[in-house]
Parts: structure tokens; sequence; C-alpha cells
């Protein structure tokens, strides 16, 4: 029976979320077959039940890595976890930097000719004239965080400095970006078998009780989310064209969520990559696997096959 620790926790706000999907991935390997140990990061390290271990003494065959945020989204768990040679579930470490880091993979989108939307990035509380010709509303958010924690929508100048305070409550580096007004639509992406990278599904987000999909909307049931999202077939073949080729030119890994507002002029703008999305009841992924009629198990049990067999084939070249 192979062995399969699925790590889980971390050390930012994102650490309860990421405990509900590690818990949503325990059950899906357990259920494919696999032997399973729950490993929760902590601040003074790897806790397995109430012993403090190391990765390296488990026997892992696989590491499926559900630690939304530092350090797990931002490429230290999976840098970790190449070091050592354990087959995992999530991109490599430059990717998982580079999605993580919002600013500069917008700039890198940018320059390839994606449509991302207009945004500057801060180290400190600028001189809030700056932003006189922006175009409202704004979003002021943390550079690296997820979740929507320290995320504010600004819809006036006098709203910003507080917005600014609470975006470095979370990160030293803020991003400030023009908002689009639109639909929000989140698309699913994996690949299987070394083929093309395939679109899962698209999720239409509508928070029913906030101005955006923020933390509450995403975990607190104040959304509504549509799978499949109730837009034209055009504007879906569009988003899943983008999605795919990014994830291609990024050279990306596992399961990863792409969003995107979609304008009245129909043309979908992409407004992040999730590289670690969540795998709670809450969230969207789940969702769009059931939407296509998969298992959860079957696609992460595939996703970890693969994984080990490319590690495999790595130490025998």
């Amino acid at each position: 029976m192979k062995r399969v620790v699925v790590l889980a926790g971390g050390y930012s706000t994102e650490h309860q979320i990421s405990l509900a999907s590690g818990r949503t991935a325990e059950a899906s390997f357990i259920e494919a077959g696999y032997k399973v140990l729950f490993v929760v990061l902590k601040k003074d390290g790897f806790w397995l039940e109430d012993q403090f271990v190391k990765l390296t003494d488990l026997g892992a065959d696989f590491v499926f890595n559900a630690i939304h945020g530092s350090p797990g989204e931002d490429g230290h768990i999976s840098g970790m976890l190449e070091v050592f040679g354990i087959p995992h579930s999530t991109c490599p470490t430059f990717q998982s930097a580079l999605t993580f880091n919002k600013a500069r993979c917008n700039e890198i989108m940018r320059t390839a000719g994606y449509d991302v939307p207009k945004g500057q990035l801060f180290n400190q509380l600028p001189d809030l004239a700056l932003f006189s010709d922006w175009k409202f509303p704004l979003f002021v958010k943390p550079n690296r965080a997820g979740s929507s924690f320290g995320v504010t929508r600004v819809e006036a100048n006098e709203e910003l400095e507080a917005a600014f305070n609470y975006a470095f409550s979370e990160d030293d580096e803020v991003l400030v970006e023009e908002g689009i007004i639109g639909t929000e639509v989140g698309c699913g992406v994996l690949r299987y078998n070394g083929e093309q990278p395939e679109a899962i599904a698209m999720t239409e987000i509508v928070p029913t009780e906030a101005k955006f999909f923020d933390y509450k909307a995403k975990y607190e049931g104040k959304s509504k989310e549509i799978t499949p999202a109730q837009i034209s077939s055009e504007v879906a073949e569009k988003i899943s064209r983008i999605s795919t080729t990014a994830y291609d030119y990024l050279k990306l890994e596992g399961i990863v969520r792409i969003d995107f507002i979609v304008t009245e002029a129909q043309q979908p703008i992409m407004i992040e990559i999730n590289s670690i999305p969540g795998l709670s009841p809450a969230s969207i992924i789940p969702q769009q696997i059931a939407h296509r009629g998969w298992k959860l198990s079957e696609v992460l049990a595939q996703l970890a096959e693969e994984s080990m067999a490319r590690n495999q084939a790595k130490k025998i070249s």
C-alpha cells in the first residue's frame, strides 16, 4: 500500500482553511486505497497527531500539499520536497512563488499578451493623490496572500488609507488594481497522462451579502456559486483556451484555478492564478469535479500516480 502524506496547516491566516482542504484530501486518498498520514505544519514544525515528526522519516511515496498561503503556496514546501526527491501535488518552486506573487505574475502575463487589470505595487503608503486619475472602484490587496484576507474594495479616495493599513497587516507589499466590472468566473485546470491541460469546469461566483468574493463570501455561505457558469458558449470557450494556454505557458502542475472577470463586452480579464485552490466542502474545485461526473478520489489518485511515475523516471535517467 502506497503511503501518502497530506500536509495541511501552515502559519498564515489561511491555517484553518488549509486544515479543511487537507481533511477532504485525506478522505479522498483513503477512499482510493492509500495509507494516509495527516501532517499539520505549525510554527514549530511538522506534527502527526500529537507527535513532532520529520517529513523524511515518514516514508512518503507522495505528498499532497494542502497548505494555502505561506509556506505551502509560495514555493517553500515544493522546493523542500524537490530537494528530498519526494513527489508532490503542486507546481515547481519557481511557478509556485510566481503565481503567489500577484503583481509579478500579472507583469509576466501582461507581457505575454494576456488581459489583466491595471495595477501598481507599493511597499509603503503612497501619496493618495496618485489615484486621482484611476478608475474606481479599486481593489487594495496584500501582494502575497490568499482567501481574500486583507482585501478591500475601495469606492472613494478617502477609503484608501484604511485599506492600505488592512492590506499591510497581511503583507509588506500591497497591490492596488482598478476594479473590473462584470461577472466573476473561476476555471479549474489540470493535466492528465502528460496530455494537454484541460479545463475542468467554470463556476460563476455571485456574492449575495458582500461587494466582492471576500472571505465571508468564500467560506461562510455569503455567495452563490453556479456550476456551470451562466455564460455563453463563446465566452466559456475563450476562458477555457486562455486558462489552458496560461497553464502551459507558465509550466504549471497539479490542479490550478484561474479566476476571471467577464466584462459587459464579453471579454474575460484574468485576475488571479491559484496554484493550491481550496478543497473544502465550500470550495469551487470539488464542485467542478462533481459537475464533470468525476470522483475526487480518482482525480487525486491519478495525479499522485503520475507524479510518482515522473519522479521515478527522473531517478532512472
